[in-house]
């Protein structure tokens, strides 16, 4: 009887132990899972914002990167360009020049004195000064410098070295030359079987095929010949038509 008590006693003692045990765990497992929902909770978050974090920045890396390669394309662009860029505005100006050259020879082309002399054209002193020796084919004339008389085909015009020398009229330079007699001279075609000769010059102005308009230069009075040695300086002017001397006061004003 004492010992089926006692058995008893130690069977409902194990029984709550056991109860209790089986409690516990049946505890643990129910408590367990929110410790680690509430971590879970509290580091992902966390691991949530830093990865945002990595990607962000990655985003910014990749987008930094794509504009330095971008901005690094188009200045290597720009580079190689340039070279043509210059080369096409050297062409331009190249083009603009030529054309500006050949509008500077057609100018001329469309402005050129026309020559035409005639009886009736009046011409203009080329040199403002007194006769020295006048035109005389008629009859003899006094030169001083060989102290004989002889013709004349010319007249001797006084004027000071280093006068300038103008076109007494419209002309194409028909040749230059040098004279023992009249130094540096002229030959202009007038026109209609006219000429005009210039003598006693320096520092030509023309060359041969000139269109020369009325009043430009041609050249400047220098020192005067053996021939003139005595008359002094002056300019040696003359005429012919159709190769004949003709007297050029008759033209002169």
């Amino acid at each position: 009887m004492t010992n089926n008590r006692i058995m008893k006693i130690i069977g409902n003692t194990v029984g709550l132990a056991a109860v209790a045990a089986l409690g516990i765990t049946v505890y643990q497992l129910g408590t367990s899972p929110v410790k680690d929902e509430v971590q879970e909770e509290k580091i992902l978050p966390v691991e949530e914002s830093e990865r945002n974090f990595t990607v962000d920045a990655g985003t910014k890396k990749v987008e930094a990167d794509m504009k330095n390669n971008s901005n690094k394309r188009t200045e290597e662009k720009l580079t190689a360009e340039e070279p043509d860029k210059q080369e096409d505005t050297a062409d331009m100006e190249k083009e603009e020049a030529q054309e500006e050259d050949a509008e500077d020879v057609s100018a001329p082309v469309y402005n050129l004195p026309e020559v035409n002399f005639s009886e009736d054209t009046l011409m203009e002193w080329p040199v403002n000064g007194n006769i020295l020796v006048d035109y005389s084919m008629d009859q003899t004339t006094y030169f001083p410098t060989l102290d004989q008389y002889r013709l004349s085909p010319a007249i001797a015009v006084q004027a000071v070295e280093g006068a300038p020398v103008m076109a007494a009229v419209n002309g194409k330079v028909l040749s230059v030359e040098q004279s023992s007699m009249t130094g540096n001279t002229v030959t202009m075609e007038l026109g209609n079987g006219y000429q005009a000769i210039y003598g006693q010059l320096t520092d030509l102005q023309v060359t041969e095929g000139d269109i020369i308009k009325k009043g430009a230069i041609i050249g400047y009075i220098g020192e005067p010949t053996k021939y003139y040695s005595k008359e002094g300086n002056n300019l040696y002017f003359a005429m012919k038509q159709n190769g004949e001397p003709i007297d050029p006061i008759a033209y002169l004003p």
